[in-house]
């Protein structure tokens, strides 16, 4: 369900809320499977692609009864194109920001490629893979690419944290550095609750009835983008912070583990809050 209002907020999901791990491969297959070969088979017309796409999401969305909120969508203008950078916490992120009355292509993990059925989509849809560990090659890799994504007509979608460990994770300046090199509007987006969705890689159970909330901000001006990074950054984290029926993911080194050899900074001005979700 999508929609512009929230009601009261969700209860703790109870037991049959939840997906049994084991079950996880088949609910993949049965939520991606058919539904990622129509998206694959539309590869070629990139019109068909995006409806693809969008009926894909929500029926999964639908699978899922999940609640979403959009708030903002009348700052986007459709026939513009953006650097989509929003917050990052979830494969759940994906469902919502398919509702963004955009043409989305996407920069990718390369590790992403090797996940069942959707792996196989990514490698034939046109997105960007890269490895940020290897942050030359990868800026190398999006300067090459991102203008036949640009000339395909897509806004570019780039999650500046580079990570979705939780709001405590710094913004790279990579994506800044895009929009200004291809004199992009970037378009903020503060995204919240999509990780009591799935929490993968930290879970593996598929949460049914959460909500996520979506907040599109005042789009930055061509040439602003990496000077604005700082303050954009703060702004977007405090909005997120305040969401109370949708909540942020936080990064708990203790729950979820350091992580090393993964490239990702913790930002020394958010506060650390070991006992959030």
């Amino acid at each position: 369900m999508v929609r512009g209002v929230v009601a009261e907020p969700n209860p703790q999901p109870s037991p049959e809320d939840l997906f049994d791990p084991s079950e996880l491969d088949e609910v993949t297959r049965v939520l991606l499977g058919s539904a990622l070969d129509e998206v694959v088979a539309a590869t070629g017309d990139r019109q068909q692609l995006h409806l693809a796409e969008r009926s894909w999401a929500a029926a999964a969305v639908a699978a899922l009864d999940i609640d979403i909120e959009l708030v903002g969508l009348g700052k986007i203008d459709p026939g513009r194109q953006y650097l989509v950078a929003p917050l990052h916490e979830g494969f759940a992120d994906v469902l919502a920001l398919l509702q963004l009355p955009l043409p989305l292509g996407w920069v990718i993990r390369d590790e992403l490629l090797s996940l069942p059925y959707f792996g196989h989509y990514l490698s034939q849809a046109g997105h960007i893979a890269i490895e940020p560990e290897a942050p030359l090659t990868a800026m190398r890799i999006l300067l090459r690419r991102l203008p036949q994504l640009l000339a395909r007509g897509d806004s570019v979608v780039v999650f500046p944290q580079g990570s979705l460990l939780g709001v405590e994770v710094s913004f790279q300046p990579g994506a800044f550095q895009l929009a200004d090199r291809f004199d992009l509007p970037v378009l903020p987006v503060v995204l919240t609750g999509s990780h009591r969705v799935w929490d993968y890689p930290f879970g593996r159970a598929l949460r049914r009835g959460q909500r996520i909330r979506l907040e599109v901000l005042e789009p930055m001006p061509p040439g602003t983008a990496l000077a604005g990074m700082a303050a954009i950054e703060t702004e977007m984290k405090q909005r997120a912070r305040a969401v109370a029926d949708a909540p942020v993911r936080h990064y708990v080194p203790e729950r979820d583990g350091t992580w090393e050899g993964y490239r990702f900074e913790l930002d020394p001005t958010e506060p650390h809050m070991p006992d959030s979700e």
